[in-house]
C-alpha cells in the first residue's frame, strides 16, 4: 500500500477544514476589526467637530464679553472726562460770578428777575425778596419761592448746557 492512507485522507481533509475555517475566522475578524475602527474614527471625528465647536462658542462668548467690558471701560474714560469738563466749567462760572456783583448789567438782570418772581408768585400772597449771601435773592410768598441766588442761576443755566452737552457728546 503505497496510496496514501486512510488516516493521513482524513488527517488532510480535517487540517484542510480548519485551515478553511480559521481563514473565515480570520477574515470575519478582520473585516469586524475594520468595522470597529472605522466607528471609532467617526466617532473621534465626531467629537473633535463638537469639541472645536463648543471651544469656538466659548471663544465668541469670551470675545464678546471682552467686547462689552472695553466699552464700559472706554464709556467710563468718556463719562469721567465729561464730568470733569463740567466740573471745570461750572467750578470757572461760580468764580467769574463772584466778581459779577458790581456790574450794571446784573443788577438789570437781577430787577428783571425779581419783577418776574414777583409775577409769578403773586397769586400765593405777598412777596418777599431776600438777597442771598453769594448775591442774587429768594423771592417767597406763601409756602413758594423762586431761588434767584446766582449760584442757584448758574447751577441751573450749567444743569441745562450739561444735557445739550451730553446729547452733543453722544
Amino acid at each position: 500500500m503505497n496510496g496514501p492512507r486512510p488516516l493521513e485522507v482524513l488527517g488532510e481533509v480535517e487540517l484542510r477544514a480548519a485551515a478553511e475555517e480559521a481563514a473565515a475566522i480570520r477574515h470575519a475578524a478582520n473585516g469586524r476589526a475594520e468595522q470597529i475602527i472605522a466607528q471609532a474614527r467617526a466617532e473621534a471625528a465626531a467629537l473633535i467637530e463638537q469639541r472645536c465647536a463648543a471651544a469656538q462658542r466659548l471663544a465668541e462668548l469670551e470675545a464678546r464679553d471682552r467686547l462689552a467690558e472695553v466699552r464700559a471701560q472706554a464709556r467710563g474714560t468718556v463719562l469721567r472726562a465729561q464730568r470733569s469738563v463740567l466740573s471745570e466749567a461750572r467750578a470757572t462760572v461760580h468764580a467769574m460770578v463772584r466778581e459779577l456783583p458790581g456790574d450794571p448789567r446784573l443788577h438789570r438782570l437781577l430787577e428783571r428777575l425779581a419783577a418776574d418772581a414777583r409775577e409769578r408768585l403773586a397769586s400765593v400772597g405777598p412777596v418777599k425778596l431776600t438777597d442771598a449771601p453769594e448775591g442774587g435773592f429768594v423771592a417767597r410768598a406763601g409756602t413758594r419761592e423762586i431761588d434767584c441766588s446766582l449760584t442757584a442761576l448758574i447751577d441751573r443755566f450749567l444743569d441745562a448746557i450739561a444735557g445739550e452737552l451730553e446729547r452733543l457728546w453722544r
